[in-house]
């Protein structure tokens, strides 16, 4: 039975990534990227954490360092609809609180994982965080996904100069609860989810309800090319 406190998360993790094929599986600090990431996440307050995955590779590597992890159909169009498969594949109750870790993000500390969960557990629709930007630079940044609270919450790749919101960086999680998973995976891409490669978009394009908070600590760089691998590695191009 799960209790009002309690939550689960989930990290979807790809190896076909189109920017990065096979990034999840790439070695930080002589592990691979998502078993550092799994890690974190074993630190929080999580009753479980699960891996869904369409790769059998990773399913594979996955199972040398957990049993929670599942293969989910190549049908879906991103990570969300990935989770929901698994929550609905196990029959999680619709008041089930799940928090999406993104599988390139091994720097993203407990302490984040726990403080969205507590904001985000009485909540509708789906919670993230944000945090400053280190350099205003990368505002032109396709990588770098930006977020505006000032009014309604939006999210860029590239901004434009009439852009005039203050923008923070947007953080790679995000809360939600399974029963808004499910009417999530049941509605059409909308259109900026596919011109921007944004799932969050399909929340925002459907009136969900969106909340966004300042992370606790700094979430660090997420793993997008090999030059992130490599900078963290202490190699030059």
């Amino acid at each position: 039975m799960i209790n009002s406190k309690d939550f689960f998360v989930v990290i979807p993790a790809r190896f076909d990534s189109s920017r990065f094929p096979g990034k999840v599986l790439e070695k930080i600090n002589n592990i691979s990227m998502l078993e550092n990431v799994f890690n974190n996440a074993k630190k929080s307050k999580a009753s479980a954490v699960y891996i869904a995955t369409d790769s059998q590779k990773v399913y594979d590597a996955s199972k040398k360092f957990t049993n929670n992890v599942y293969l989910t159909s190549s049908a879906n169009n991103n990570g969300t609809e990935r989770i929901a498969e698994l929550a609905e594949s196990l029959n999680w109750n619709h008041n089930t609180l799940v928090i999406n870790v993104q599988a390139d993000q091994p720097f993203l500390m407990h302490d984040n994982i726990d403080f969205l969960a507590a904001s985000a557990q009485n909540l509708e629709g789906l919670s993230t965080l944000y945090y400053p930007l280190s350099d205003s630079k990368l505002n032109k940044d396709k990588n770098t996904v930006k977020i505006s609270i000032s009014q309604n919450i939006k999210f860029y790749r590239d901004v434009g100069e009439d852009i005039k919101d203050k923008l923070f960086k947007h953080i790679g999680i995000y809360a939600y609860h399974v029963s808004d998973l499910i009417l999530y995976k049941k509605l059409p891409q909308s259109n900026n989810e596919i011109s921007l490669s944004l799932e969050q978009y399909r929340f925002v394009d459907n009136n969900f309800k969106i909340h966004a908070y300042l992370a606790k600590s700094d979430p660090g760089i997420s793993i997008d090319s090999i030059d992130n691998i490599n900078e963290i590695r202490g190699v030059s191009n």
